[in-house]
């Protein structure tokens, strides 16, 4: 029997690792926190059975999208050309999230979707909108399908090339790569954690929500919690600012039924609000 096998050839591995390359994860750091989701899981529990019940990713993207309305400075992409570097500040909130695609023979591509306007969407339509992405096809999304074709039909080096271009034009980035931030979450597969350096300024990575051990307020408690992390370009924002920024992001998730837009039909806030870990 043989030690190892050959693999055919894969585009897919040519191409995206350019990206990686671009990713500059010598300049990325990560920020991981607990976060108490008690409050997202009474919204859910009491969320009207007619209705598509919020998902932690809705509120991940609700709260990070506020987070950037908080906080703009975090809300940049950088422009790289040779001679000429510049931090472009977005005026639009946009929310990128990596959805699961099994293709053979492309496990390593990430299908990255993104989301209009989040800071304008109630949780409601932020989950219909992901739940339109994840029912996506190749003939129903564009933008897997360009993709698709500039990898298996454009010679390497030049489909690196082509895939670079929204670096150097921030709205062709607005157009082609969403904002600032990128969501991305194993939970489905019972991972806990995760921390990744994703080709975006800013990354957000959770996992599992269940029960674990919480202090609250001097006294132990048993809550729903997940792990939330966040990468950020070092070279945009440091750690001070960036920890202003991700606490906030993990307080509005903690108070999601008081800090986020709900649907009409949503329960409505209990009358004290969730003692914060």
């Amino acid at each position: 029997m043989n030690e190892f096998t050959l693999l055919p050839r894969n585009r897919y591995f040519e191409v995206l690792g350019g990206m990686n390359k671009d990713n500059h994860s010598d300049n990325k750091v990560a920020m991981l926190s607990e976060v108490d989701m008690s409050s997202a899981a009474w919204i859910r529990a009491n969320w009207p059975h007619s209705e598509l019940k919020p998902s932690y990713t809705a509120f991940v993207a609700k709260a990070v999208s506020l987070a950037l309305y908080d906080h703009p400075y975090a809300n940049r992409i950088p422009l790289e050309w040779p001679f000429f570097k510049r931090i472009v500040q977005l005026n639009t909130v946009h929310m990128t999230v990596a959805v699961e695609r099994d293709y053979p023979g492309a496990e390593q591509a990430v299908y990255a979707a993104t989301i209009r306007n989040t800071d304008q969407l109630d949780l409601a339509a932020i989950t219909q909108e992901l739940q339109m992405i994840a029912q996506g096809t190749e003939e129903t999304s564009e933008r897997w399908r360009t993709v698709q074709w500039i990898v298996k039909r454009v010679p390497t080096p030049l489909a690196r090339a082509v895939l670079r271009i929204p670096l150097l034009f921030p709205s062709l980035w607005v157009e082609h790569r969403g904002g600032a931030a990128m969501i991305s979450s194993p939970a489905k597969y019972g991972v806990d954690t995760m921390i990744g350096a994703w080709p975006w300024p800013l990354g957000f990575s959770f996992g599992l929500v269940k029960e674990r051990p919480l202090v609250v307020g001097g006294r132990l408690e048993v809550r729903p919690t997940m792990a939330l992390t966040m990468s950020f370009d070092r070279r945009l924002m440091g750690g001070a600012p960036a920890a202003r920024f991700f606490k906030t992001v993990c307080d509005h998730i903690e108070r999601a039924e008081y800090d986020m837009a709900l649907s009409k039909s949503a329960p409505a806030p209990r009358a004290l609000a969730v003692s914060s870990s």
